[in-house]
């Protein structure tokens, strides 16, 4: 396996750049929190300025403070079906029913990414500025259709989890819209949309890339719980990948992809070691470190470590 190693580092999503979404805010189910209310522990109220949902911790009439200034009172415990797409969390899904669409102006990007998503069909469409002419559009195929006529009888229908969109041509004020079809009436959702710079630590390289050898290591946070009595209960929690992998690099490229990884270091990125059928497991979000074994004087092996996040 020689592939080409990419890192993705994206851009924090705010209310300027999201100019359009189909899901409301609050979204089916969800409801805002109105000041001097009456709540009961468990409550879940959203704010729309925060776009987080909040827990009641501590039953209450009359205040007046804020959810998010309320620590005693509320706790915040995820993003709201709006935006939970666009947190830092892989694992907190946006849903909807058949489909949903978002328009980002996210500044210069050259690529896109979408983690933990269920949907049939995934839509990108680029224009060169916002209202502006189409100069790409990207139609992703999300199932992955039996190999024998064995899974076709037998197999259940299976979709890819994760998806990187590159190569997307750079503009100062692009506009981004991504669509996520499934079949009418079935729910499609997407737990992280992740849009900005994609780097090549290979870059015009003759040689070099991804080792075999690479490893993907699915992991839980969930835990067991036992009590007094020796009565154990499964506390169950998300569940990401951690990535092991080893990179040749031509001498001329090991400044510049050691200096890549070094800036990203506490910052969560996705890792993307090949993209070719057979290794989606090599595609990781989460937090990258490594190190730079300078093996001799024509080329060196970047050894990558992504510990997986939720």
């Amino acid at each position: 396996m020689t592939q080409s190693v990419n890192i993705l580092v994206p851009i924090a999503v705010t209310d300027a750049m999201l100019t359009s979404s189909t899901i409301a805010e609050p979204a089916a189910g969800e409801t805002a929190w109105v000041s001097a209310g009456t709540y009961v522990v468990g409550d879940l109220r959203i704010r729309s300025t925060t776009h987080q949902v909040y827990k009641c911790v501590q039953g209450h009439t009359g205040r007046a403070a804020l959810p998010e200034a309320d620590n005693a009172y509320w706790l915040a415990v995820y993003a709201t079906q709006k935006w939970a797409m666009f947190d830092a969390f892989a694992s907190t899904q946006s849903a909807a029913v058949t489909s949903m669409a978002a328009v980002l102006r996210p500044g210069i990007a050259n690529a896109v990414a979408l983690i933990n998503v269920d949907a049939v069909t995934a839509t990108l469409v680029l224009k060169d500025a916002p209202g502006g002419a189409v100069v790409d559009t990207r139609v992703i195929d999300l199932v992955e259709y039996p190999l024998d006529w064995y899974d076709w009888a037998f197999g259940a229908i299976k979709t890819k989890t994760k998806v990187v969109i590159d190569n997307l041509m750079i503009y100062a004020d692009p506009e981004i819209s991504i669509t996520l079809t499934s079949s009418a009436g079935v729910a499609v959702k997407c737990g992280l949309v992740a849009v900005g710079d994609y780097r090549n630590l290979l870059d015009d390289a003759d040689f070099g890339g991804a080792q075999y050898g690479a490893t993907a290591s699915p992991t839980t946070f969930s835990y067991i719980n036992a009590d007094e009595y020796g009565n154990t209960v499964i506390k169950r929690r998300g569940s990401a990948s951690d990535m092991r992998v080893q990179v040749i690099l031509p001498k001329s490229n090991s400044d510049a992809a050691f200096a890549s990884l070094q800036s990203v270091l506490d910052v969560p990125v996705i890792v993307s070691a090949s993209q070719g059928p057979g290794y989606a497991g090599l595609t990781v979000f989460g937090l990258a470190s490594g190190s730079m074994n300078y093996s001799n004087a024509g080329h060196d092996v970047l050894s990558i470590d992504v510990k997986g996040m939720l």
